[in-house]
């Protein structure tokens, strides 16, 4: 068995670089857009938990080209993770039995990042199914210092991935104030954010006014397993104004400060019950927003979230309904089919598309300036 490449002494080793500590969450599961400092760990781990694998089953799984695993190989090798290959039928890349990937490499940020992946890629089977990848990232955490580990531990209870979605929408992460938001939850201080109208102030509805809250956890509420880049982050908080725990959808957000003080310790809270007890609860209280569509014949069948056909005409087009959210959301459903949907109610959501096709149509205008051609 000979190693793969003997790194020459004029290069300097690969650096593992700095990862981004809360979008790593979801990187690491878009395995289309993994970057490569996020590659070349995937790679690791998996042979460290897999044994032998050859240049195609790696890129197969992580959804790059073997030329770009052959590149990582050889990077792995210039940082000293001792990669080997084997050549022949049965053959291809390897790590020593007595190898371990040493915990040391990783700052607490990215210790914490990682050991968070392996909840959520579990949850979409990316690896093949049979959780290796995860099971090596269980042994990494086995060897984290005691400090390290009550940070992950800590982390695990004040961030949730929820992947069970209310209704299918057109919605997209909110991660304008996003890491703010992480670093005062996992740092336990509070805050004061500029909020719109809540239920837990007695200010009439559309005022925004600021809060002061203790944030507890950050939730992203997914789509579905299918869309699962798309959904909604949520904080949730303690207001110190009412006295009483609250769910703030952080793209309502619209400035955060960080405050020195702590937040207060509450050992009887646990985040994945408060946020299901949330979950039944606005699923019993909110309303629907049904919007009745008249739906092209090509489009029928390819409609999304919760419809029902309502009436089937002559010429194929149908009548249906659409469960959605908010007015906001329905307008956005209306307008992403196009000329293959027409509103048949409620008439403000009718007059509402109407006014923003209305808006597309003349930015298409010809424009006597410059700027515009």
């Amino acid at each position: 068995m000979q190693p793969y490449l003997t790194p020459k002494k004029s290069r300097k080793p690969y650096p593992y670089g700095q990862f981004n500590s809360c979008f790593l969450l979801l990187r690491l599961i878009i395995i289309e857009h993994m970057q490569k400092t996020e590659r070349l760990v995937a790679i690791t781990l998996l042979l460290q938990a897999r044994g032998k694998m050859t240049a195609q089953r790696l890129a197969e799984i992580l959804g790059v080209s073997t030329r770009t695993i052959y590149r990582d190989v050889i990077a792995l090798s210039l940082a000293h993770v001792p990669v080997s290959m084997e050549y022949g039928p049965g053959g291809g890349y390897y790590l020593p039995d007595d190898y371990h990937l040493e915990s040391a490499i990783f700052t607490r940020e990215e210790a914490i990042s990682l050991i968070l992946s392996t909840d959520m890629s579990g949850t979409y089977n990316l690896f093949g199914g049979d959780g290796d990848l995860q099971r090596a990232l269980m042994k990494l955490e086995s060897v984290l210092s005691d400090d390290y580990r009550k940070d992950v531990n800590a982390a695990r209870e004040r961030l949730l991935y929820d992947t069970s979605a209310w209704r299918d929408s057109n919605n997209h992460t909110s991660g304008t104030h996003l890491e703010t938001l992480r670093t005062a939850v996992l740092g336990a201080n509070q805050l004061e954010i500029l909020y719109p109208y809540h239920a837990c102030t007695e200010t009439s509805p559309g005022a925004i006014i600021w809060r002061r809250v203790e944030p507890y956890g950050l939730v992203f509420q997914s789509i579905s397993r299918r869309y699962a880049r798309t959904g909604r982050w949520y904080l949730v908080a303690f207001c110190l104004g009412c006295q009483a725990f609250h769910t703030f959808r952080v793209g309502y957000i619209e400035q955060v400060y960080v405050r020195s003080e702590e937040v207060t310790p509450r050992p009887n809270f646990n985040l994945r019950a408060y946020w299901c007890e949330a979950c039944k609860q606005l699923e019993r209280t909110r309303p629907p927003l049904n919007l009745v569509l008249r739906v092209s014949p090509a489009a029928r069948y390819g409609l999304k979230g919760n419809t029902m056909v309502l009436k089937e005409e002559h010429d194929g087009s149908v009548i249906v309904r659409v469960e959605t959210e908010s007015s906001e959301e329905a307008v956005a459903y209306a307008l992403s089919l196009g000329p293959d949907a027409i509103v048949v109610s409620p008439e403000q959501i009718r007059e509402a598309v109407a006014a923003n096709a209305q808006a597309i149509v003349d930015m298409y205008k010809p424009c006597r300036h410059s700027h515009c051609s």
